[in-house]
């Protein structure tokens, strides 16, 4: 919406016989407010007007962000260079040691698994983040966030910070018309670490499912050519060429156990009668296409799941609303298995293989421990799932509590760790109990 309104227009000269009288008119004083420049860094970074109530600010209280203001004579040197060298999208003083922690294990360790072999492509999507805030915050969200979950520090605050305001940039950028090239890479780039970060967050399961939606969306409407950009290893011909290359290796003893797929097969029997609604048939289906393929060509099943998710960009939005709702029931029956799906069938993670001379970094552990966090939800979905529909959920519960996470990088999913013969090793003080009842 334009900022103009009628009385910014030139003003109307009322009828007269008279001749108009041709004279210079002197310019109307504007009416307004002086432009501070004494707000908060913090409100500065994400382009909000600030109040500047010391210490704390209002935009910075409502969000429960640190409020930070520069020294008088820094902001004093701020001020008198911005006619003469163009700013920062972002604001150096709103950054900590911290940060830079969270920086530099965003770009070695934490970087999202996707696209394949993905360490070069993120080092030179991490150069637009000069430009692009909300990249920036995204990266040191998701750094925040994945050093929280391997170390005994705890970097919640700091993490929520940079995802809060990461999703107000972007949101702010995406209204945009007509996004350069570069403008989209950077929004994908943002998406996919907010998305990923979800995929850390205890309470994270509803918006992990929505910034997937929000993943296809922007790549749809902003990104169409998504080959020819510094993402073009995420577009699908070229994903699933390279998972299949490395599929083709696998030897059989790595592929999903016959006795787990025909179990997690028979519990998607079990619920597909209480399924009425078109999301949940439609991702049953194709969950049982999935695993019945993962059995006998496990590059087939690949190739499935890489359109799996893309049906939540099919649904309404009032459908995809209906469907992720916490009181659908049938819904989370259906959620807690795509959950496992996804946890046995995709590769924790698949880096390139060294050459002589690469010296390309590689995590001490695998970036997906969000494997681990599907295992807390589906547990936390079991708790609020009425008596009648515990029977439904068991499997998959059984399923992922006998699992033992691993993040050592030597160690995939293909098959399932510590399962054969369909049966789940469990804690000791719950034994060994077959993985479906």
């Amino acid at each position: 919406m334009s900022d103009y309104s009628a009385s910014d227009s030139p003003a109307t000269v009322g009828r007269s016989s008279a001749p108009p009288v041709m004279a210079k008119r002197r310019p109307i004083p504007r009416k307004g407010h002086t432009k501070s420049r004494g707000g908060c860094s913090i409100c500065k970074g994400r382009k909000v007007k600030c109040d500047e109530v010391s210490p704390q600010c209002g935009p910075c209280g409502r969000l429960d962000l640190e409020c930070e203001y520069l020294p008088q004579k820094r902001r004093d040197r701020t001020e008198s260079s911005t006619s003469l060298t163009r700013p920062l999208r972002t604001t150096p003083g709103m950054f900590d040691v911290d940060d830079m922690n969270f920086f530099r294990h965003f770009m070695f360790e934490a970087y999202p698994p996707l696209p394949i072999d993905g360490f070069s492509v993120w080092q030179n999507v991490s150069r637009l983040s000069h430009e692009y805030d909300f990249l920036l915050h995204s990266m040191l969200a998701l750094g925040a966030s994945h050093l929280g979950l391997i170390s005994p520090s705890s970097y919640k605050k700091a993490a929520l910070k940079h995802r809060v305001v990461a999703i107000k940039s972007l949101n702010d950028h995406l209204s945009k018309p007509n996004l350069s090239v570069q403008e989209a890479e950077a929004a994908f780039g943002a998406i996919l670490n907010l998305t990923f970060q979800a995929a850390q967050i205890p309470d994270g399961l509803v918006e992990f499912l929505t910034m997937i939606r929000g993943c296809f969306l922007i790549g749809i409407h902003t990104l169409p050519n998504i080959e020819m950009s510094l993402f073009s290893t995420i577009a699908r011909t070229t994903y699933i060429r390279r998972v299949q290359e490395l599929v083709y290796d696998i030897s059989m003893d790595q592929r999903l156990n016959a006795i787990v797929a025909r179990e997690f097969f028979q519990s998607t029997v079990q619920i597909s009668p209480l399924c009425k609604s078109v999301p949940e048939l439609r991702f049953l289906g194709r969950m049982q296409r999935i695993a019945s393929l993962a059995v006998t060509d496990l590059s087939e099943s690949i190739r499935e799941l890489s359109f799996f998710y893309e049906g939540l960009v099919e649904l309404t939005s009032e459908e995809f609303a209906t469907f992720i709702d916490p009181d659908n029931h049938v819904s989370r029956l259906v959620i807690m298995h795509m959950l496992v799906l996804d946890f046995v069938i995709s590769r924790k993670t698949i880096v390139k293989g060294s050459t002589d001379g690469d010296k390309i970094p590689r995590c001490s552990k695998a970036f997906d421990s969000n494997k681990g966090m599907f295992g807390f939800w589906i547990d936390q979905m079991l708790d609020q799932l009425p008596p009648e529909y515990e029977k439904y959920a068991m499997w998959p519960v059984n399923f992922v509590r006998g699992l033992d996470y691993s993040f050592e990088l030597g160690h995939e999913v293909w098959r399932p760790f510590l399962l054969s013969i369909g049966k789940a090793t469990l804690p000791a003080e719950r034994g060994t109990v077959s993985a479906f009842g």
